[in-house]
C-alpha cells in the first residue's frame, strides 16, 4: 500500500512538472510571438514612411521640400528598434540598410532605385523576423495561408503601389511621361495584375494611371492629387497587415 502511494506520487510529480515544463515553454513562444509581432510592425511603419518620402523625392518642388525634410526626420527616429541589439532580424543587413539611407537622406535628389533597393531590403526582413518568432511554423495556431496573403505578400503589392505613387508623381511633375518612366508603370500594373490580392480597387488604380498618366500627350492631373489618392491606396493595404498583426496578439 505504501509503495503504491509512493508510484502514485511519483507520476503526479511528473505530470505536475511536465505540465509546468509545457507552460512555461509555450509562455517562452507567446513571449518570442509578441516580441516579433512588434518588431515587424516597426518595420512596416519605417517602410510606409520611406515609400511616401521616396515619392516626395520624385518631385522635390517647394512645396515638397518641407514635407520631405520632416518625414526624413520621422525615418531616423523609426530605425531605433532595427538597430536595437535585440532586434530579431538580420542585424549586419539593416545596419547596411541604415547606412544607405543616411546616403538617401544626405541626397534625396534622383534617389528613386535607391529608396526602391533599401525598401526591397526591409521587405525580406519581414520574412526573417517572422520565421525568427515561429510565426511561420506549421503548429504555431495561425492560418499561414492568411499570414503569408497579409504580411508576405500584401506589402510586396503595396509597395508596387508605392512606386507606381512616385513614378506617377514625377510624370505629372513633368507634364508628360517619358518613356523610361512609362515602361516601368506599364510594368508594375501587369505585375500586380498577376499577384492580386483579393482588392476590387486594384481596377480603378489601373484606370487612374492609364487615364491621368500615359495616355495623355498632355498631363493635367495635379501631382498633389494623384499622390493623395494613391496614398489612400497604398495606407488601405499596409493598414491591412497592421490589422492582421494586432490579431495575432
Amino acid at each position: 500500500m505504501i509503495e503504491l502511494g509512493i508510484a502514485l506520487g511519483l507520476l503526479l510529480l511528473i505530470a505536475c512538472s511536465s505540465l509546468y515544463n509545457r507552460r512555461k515553454l509555450r509562455g517562452k513562444r507567446q513571449s518570442k510571438a509578441a516580441k516579433g509581432i512588434q518588431q515587424l510592425s516597426s518595420v512596416m511603419d519605417l517602410i510606409q514612411r520611406l515609400q511616401r518620402h521616396r515619392g516626395l523625392c520624385a518631385n522635390l518642388s517647394d512645396s515638397n521640400q518641407a514635407e520631405q525634410q520632416q518625414l526624413s526626420l520621422e525615418v531616423d527616429n523609426l530605425w531605433a528598434p532595427l538597430l536595437d541589439e535585440h532586434y530579431g532580424g538580420n542585424k549586419k543587413r539593416v545596419q547596411i540598410q541604415h547606412i544607405n539611407w543616411q546616403k538617401i537622406q544626405s541626397s534625396p535628389v534622383n534617389s528613386f532605385m535607391p529608396h526602391c533597393e533599401l525598401i526591397e531590403k526591409l521587405l525580406h526582413e519581414l520574412t526573417v523576423i517572422a520565421d525568427g518568432c515561429s510565426l511561420t511554423a506549421t503548429n504555431n495556431g495561425h492560418d499561414n495561408q492568411d499570414l503569408w496573403q497579409n504580411l508576405l505578400k500584401r506589402p510586396h503589392y503595396a509597395e508596387s503601389l508605392a512606386r507606381i505613387r512616385g513614378l506617377g508623381n514625377k510624370a505629372a511633375s513633368l507634364g508628360h511621361c517619358p518613356a523610361a518612366i512609362r515602361v516601368q508603370l506599364q510594368y508594375l500594373l501587369l505585375q500586380m495584375k498577376e499577384n492580386p490580392v483579393g482588392d476590387l480597387k486594384q481596377n480603378q488604380i489601373e484606370e487612374l494611371v492609364r487615364e491621368e498618366i500615359l495616355e495623355p500627350t498632355q498631363i493635367t492631373i495635379e501631382p498633389r492629387v494623384y499622390f493623395s489618392r494613391l496614398t489612400q491606396a497604398i495606407d488601405e493595404q499596409i493598414q491591412q497587415t497592421l490589422s492582421h498583426l494586432q490579431q495575432l496578439q
